[in-house]
């Protein structure tokens, strides 16, 4: 027979295991809890996809209008690569100029291009009330199909006699190996030197402001606001390729914190760093 004692025992060793057992698992939890939440607070601050695709899509903007302007003051030229057709049957209506790069992949100012950029026109882009409206038929650029349509108008002149230009961007769509960016954008430009050459644009230099609405490839929805003036500086075409040298931009996806971007202290070169909680991230424009 087993005595009181023993029995007592035997219940309160049972028992003190079971609350080590109990604070093992709460201590257990509460180490992984922390862990997820590390995790989480993580990809919070290195998910840069919708930064990143905003500014691709950024840089092949500003690089189709390199390309229309090239094309309007080249207008008439023969060149393989690519070929211009004017159709200009009515001096008092808009004029239509097609920049055809042919069904194969031809370089032209750096990019690999293949389709064709229709432009129609009322005048040329430093003329006051000029209208040039881009959409495009099978255009690759840099092996990205294109898809939408870029309308700039110029608005004429400020109080400093400096060309103010509006630039919409409609439906656009950037087709990648790693899906599909899709933006909608409003900017003002303002062209603050570089006017009194009108038929050279690696001169120009531009002072952005605008908003737009986008979706990355990774389907996550994101809002751009330019928070302190971009300057698109044209001169640094030959050095770097990436014009945009001063000024910031805020990212905002949803679901995520602000990426807050700065893009330098007037350098020509594609870096650009943002900002997600006081963390610092470099991002490298291709």
């Amino acid at each position: 027979m087993i005595s009181p004692f023993i029995h007592m025992k035997s219940k309160m060793k049972k028992f003190n295991m079971q609350k080590i057992l109990l604070i093992t698992v709460l201590i257990i939890t509460s180490i992984y809890s922390c862990k997820d939440d590390n995790v989480i607070d993580n990809l919070e601050q290195q998910n840069l996809q919708s930064s990143s695709d905003y500014l691709l899509v950024e840089k092949i903007l500003i690089d189709i209008q390199r390309i229309v302007e090239y094309s309007l003051i080249s207008t008439g030229t023969t060149k393989d690569c690519p070929t211009y057709t004017s159709k200009n049957n009515d001096p008092l209506n808009t004029d239509t100029l097609i920049t055809n790069f042919g069904e194969v992949n031809c370089l032209h100012l750096g990019h690999l291009n293949r389709g064709k950029i229709i432009t129609i026109y009322s005048s040329y882009i430093h003329d006051s009330s000029a209208i040039i409206n881009n959409t495009f038929d099978n255009f690759y650029f840099n092996n990205n199909l294109i898809q939408g349509s870029i309308v700039l108008e110029n608005l004429g002149t400020n109080s400093n006699q400096a060309y103010v230009y509006n630039l919409d961007i409609n439906n656009l769509s950037v087709t990648t190996n790693n899906g599909i960016i899709n933006l909608n954008a409003n900017y003002k430009k303002i062209l603050i030197s570089g006017q009194s050459t009108k038929y050279q644009y690696q001169d120009d230099i531009y002072l952005i402001t605008g908003s737009a609405i986008g979706n990355s490839v990774n389907g996550n929805d994101f809002n751009m606001l330019v928070t302190d003036s971009l300057l698109l500086n044209n001169s640094c075409i030959e050095s770097s390729g990436c014009v945009i040298t001063k000024g910031k931009s805020t990212i905002s996806p949803v679901g995520y914190k602000d990426r807050k971007l700065d893009y330098g202290n007037n350098v020509c070169d594609c870096n650009i760093s943002a900002e997600i909680n006081n963390d610092t991230h470099l991002i490298v424009i291709n």
